[in-house]
């Protein structure tokens, strides 16, 4: 069992968001949606070009207008099945690209963006979906929808939906971006 300090984890994540905050689109960031602020869950290249990654249910559909950094952006697609949306980025937007991990069960998690850190536990990892768990003193927010799922520093889902009574999260599971992606 590898043991990672959370402290080294967030802050690594926080000193890489310094470096040109305001220009670089990337994974716990922010966008704006209907006057809201909505989180990006990851940043991947599809067909060559960069894409922003968030859940769906908070978009009517495609075709959607956003801001992100002061760029109005469009959804480009809706995994509705999947809880997804896929934003396009124009061409020579600066980025950084999610790294993606697995996730381990019964291991610390982290939910992170740029408003906050959640410290979560991963209950149930499957292909599809992640349950998490997280103290009621230490809860995620309105507007979290869509944060990275952090474990050893990679992302391992983004956040879907919380279910107060019993301080679980649920999430959508990374380990299906790639054929979900390829297929599209």
């Amino acid at each position: 069992m590898v043991i990672i300090n959370a402290r080294n984890i967030i802050n690594r994540h926080k000193q890489n968001r310094k470096v040109d905050e305001k220009l670089m689109i990337k994974s716990g960031g922010s966008f704006f949606y209907n006057g809201k602020r909505c989180t990006i869950g990851a940043v991947i290249s599809l067909k060559g070009l960069p894409h922003m990654v968030t859940v769906s249910h908070i978009f009517r559909g495609e075709g959607d207008h956003l801001t992100v950094d002061g760029m109005k952006l469009v959804v480009t697609r809706i995994l509705k099945d999947y809880d997804l949306a896929l934003i396009e980025l124009p061409p020579g937007t600066a980025v950084e690209m999610t790294e993606f991990g697995s996730a381990t069960v019964l291991e610390e998690a982290f939910l992170v963006n740029d408003t906050h850190t959640v410290r979560l536990r991963v209950v149930n990892a499957g292909i599809s979906l992640l349950f998490l768990s997280f103290q009621f003193s230490d809860m995620p927010k309105p507007g979290d929808s869509g944060s990275p799922i952090l474990q050893a520093g990679k992302v391992i889902g983004l956040m879907s939906s919380i279910t107060m009574n019993n301080c679980t999260v649920t999430a959508i599971s990374t380990a299906q971006f790639s054929s979900l992606f390829d297929s599209t």
